[in-house]
């Protein structure tokens, strides 16, 4: 028996205190995980993306009467071909049939704007972009707009889309008359 250990006294516990590396280094770790986390979040929810088109302002332009040749378009839409569709019927209505393939998936294409300067008609596409993770694969669109042909004398038309142009003619008057005889 030990003779330090006298009348059934145990022997003292020691309890081995920890290393303040190790105890650091828990720390560092936990902090590290936080950073990680703040970061991804911030990733996600946009904090290090582009900026989107409602951010910039609105990015839509419209044409004026005073710019009606000397426009130039802020974000013009890609545009594969331009045709002008001639619908049967009376008064005849021409639609302008637009192709195109945007750029990527956060590319959107603007409703058109349409003025008539004489026997020219404007037509104005642009695009936006919305969204901060995009697809890089093109995307097709195909716009059609009529034009407002109502009530307009025999003549050659031009239609002017983002400065392509195509024409159409109407060999007479395209408005109705609803008069019955000349005594009315």
């Amino acid at each position: 028996m030990d003779p330090e250990l006298k009348n059934n006294e145990k022997k003292p516990l020691f309890i081995r205190e920890q290393d303040d590396s190790s105890r650091n280094m828990w720390y560092t770790l936990i902090v590290i995980l936080f950073l990680l986390l703040v970061g991804w979040y911030g990733y996600t929810s946009g904090w290090f993306g582009a900026m989107t088109s409602s951010e910039l302002g609105n990015t839509t332009s419209t044409l004026s009467e005073e710019d009606f040749g000397e426009r130039v378009v802020n974000n013009p839409a890609p545009i594969d071909s331009v045709e002008i569709q001639t619908l049967d019927g009376f008064p005849v209505q021409q639609i302008v049939v637009i192709k195109g393939t945007l750029p990527n998936g956060c590319t959107y294409v603007n409703e058109p704007v349409q003025l008539r300067d004489g026997n020219v008609f404007y037509i104005t596409l642009d695009t936006y972009i919305e969204g901060d993770i995009c697809t890089e694969a093109l995307v097709s669109y195909e716009k059609q707009i009529a034009l407002n042909t109502g009530n307009l004398p025999a003549g050659v038309y031009i239609v002017n889309v983002n400065g392509r142009e195509l024409s159409f003619e109407f060999e007479s008057d395209n408005v109705l008359d609803f008069t019955a005889g000349e005594d009315k």
